[in-house]
């Protein structure tokens, strides 16, 4: 598990300083704890192994890569493996998102190092080190400088410290994931939409903030339905100052994405099974599901937990 959490000269957890905008931008821990520990390292055999990463943060985002130069070999995201492995540059965790990385090291001598590092990128608007890095609020940065969203650092380090006592290979076919096709949706036609913005300071779905039992008529959807649900993360607060990603999570049920606009594709694994899907400032996804389970009211939000709290979070309804 990957968070980033700050402490004071007691090594007591320090969390936000109560200002507005700072709740607004998300928690920027400045240090990089891996399960639970900083400056975490991970010995290991000249073997492989399966690596399950979860993004714990508040709301910082991951540009996994190694730092030696070698491909991520990914083979499972939130909902399990998928149907086969495919290779990566780097990829994106976003808050609350899994990646199952195949780390095999049979290639590497005893005594050989490496780490898995964030490499940096541009979240846009606040998000990222730009406006946020420059504004005093309450006494405090907008954002940490020492790693604001989107920064160059080190997650965890890799020791080859012993040989291997057995060699494993990856298989090419690594699950059967059930097909679901657009066209069997029952809103093929109009997929049903999801605005992602900010209104009157506050961030909202479809201009709405979370109201407890509170669902809109387009938030109800028949059991045993398949639907497409489309999110546009259009930002447009204080004048586009605040376009920020945004991790939405469906709970209740696994989804397929199907399709996403943008120009940063190769950094996304929207392969196999996901809950919990990454969106830039300006991005467009559309994700097709089945609701098939039982009538009940459901959670879907920001996995931004600041924007969560801040009202960026609904309920839908499987009615039957």
């Amino acid at each position: 598990m990957i968070q980033d959490r700050t402490f004071d000269p007691y090594n007591q957890l320090v969390y936000t300083s109560g200002h507005r905008m700072e709740q607004m931008t998300g928690f920027l821990g400045d240090m990089i704890m891996v399960n639970g520990l900083p400056d975490f390292t991970l010995p290991v055999s000249t073997g492989a192994y399966r690596l399950r990463l979860l993004n714990g943060s508040n709301s910082r985002i991951y540009k996994l890569a190694w730092e030696d130069g070698r491909p991520l070999t990914i083979i499972g995201t939130d909902g399990g493996l998928l149907e086969k492995p495919v290779n990566r540059r780097y990829a994106f965790l976003g808050p609350g998102e899994r990646l199952e990385i195949w780390a095999d090291f049979s290639d590497r001598p005893v005594g050989f190092k490496t780490s898995l590092s964030s490499l940096p990128f541009d979240t846009g608007g606040m998000g990222g080190g730009r406006m946020g890095g420059g504004m005093m609020m309450g006494g405090r940065m907008g954002q940490n400088q020492r790693f604001p969203n989107g920064a160059d650092f080190s997650i965890f380090n890799i020791n080859v410290t012993r040989p291997a006592k057995n060699h494993l290979t990856l298989p090419d076919v690594l699950s059967d994931i059930e097909p679901m096709q657009p066209d069997e949706a029952t809103n093929f036609s109009r997929p049903r939409e999801f605005y992602l913005s900010m209104r009157h300071m506050q961030w909202s779905i479809n201009g709405r903030v979370f109201q407890m039992e509170d669902v809109a008529d387009d938030e109800i959807v028949q059991l045993g339905s398949k639907e497409i649900w489309e999110f546009h993360n259009r930002g447009r607060g204080m004048m586009h100052m605040m376009n920020m990603p945004h991790p939405i999570h469906l709970h209740g049920k696994q989804f397929r994405v199907i399709e996403r606009s943008g120009v940063m594709h190769e950094g996304y694994v929207d392969d196999g099974w996901k809950d919990t899907v990454l969106l830039m400032p300006g991005e467009r996804i559309k994700i097709l599901t089945k609701f098939d389970d039982y009538p009940e009211l459901f959670l879907y939000h920001c996995h931004n937990l600041e924007h969560e709290d801040m009202g960026m979070m609904r309920n839908y309804y499987i009615q039957g």
